[in-house]
């Protein structure tokens, strides 16, 4: 599981951070989809970041 992913579900980041981590390529949309899908995200907060419905 991706940093990012876990650091959103746990509140040490906020959905902007994981936008710039996105940016930087330490995320992937995978990765987010992935912790979407093992409900550690939620689908607003998918959406929030990539700008996509899941």
């Amino acid at each position: 599981m991706n940093y990012w992913v876990l650091a959103l579900y746990y509140e040490w980041a906020t959905t902007d951070m994981v936008k710039q981590a996105l940016a930087y390529k330490d995320c992937s949309i995978e990765d987010l989809a992935e912790g979407v899908n093992k409900r550690l995200i939620t689908s607003d907060q998918y959406k929030e970041i990539t700008g996509k419905a899941m």
